[in-house]
């Protein structure tokens, strides 16, 4: 392929739309720890412990791979987004998350109607 002033430029202007959507969102994605009563999450030093009845929605992304899911709290404007274990089933871009976090997250679902 040639090189031309046209490639570079189209190159480096996708280049920095990309870095500038993860500047946006590298904030959002955080660790999360899923129990039967709680929801921790761990956003760099910050713990935040909240009851499954705080959970406004939490859904899983399609067309990502692994697993993401985005969590939205009651009374917080914020979405965070986590990602569970790499055990997946992925048809046509849509997936299926096989972890036990996944199974749990399903479960918790279905009982509180989230």
């Amino acid at each position: 392929m040639e090189q031309s002033v046209v490639t570079t430029l189209v190159f480096g202007m996708i280049g920095i739309v990309c870095f500038l959507i993860f500047i946006t969102i590298k904030d959002k994605f955080v660790i999360v720890k899923i129990g039967g009563q709680n929801v921790t999450i761990k956003n760099g030093g910050n713990e935040r412990k909240i009851n499954w009845m705080e959970v406004e929605s939490l859904s899983l992304i399609q067309f990502v791979y692994p697993p993401l899911y985005k969590l939205k709290v009651k009374g917080d404007n914020k979405v965070y987004l986590f990602n569970t274990e790499n055990v997946f089933i992925n048809a046509s871009g849509f997936v299926k998350d096989l972890s036990d976090m996944g199974d749990l997250i399903q479960k918790k679902k279905r009982e509180l109607g989230i």
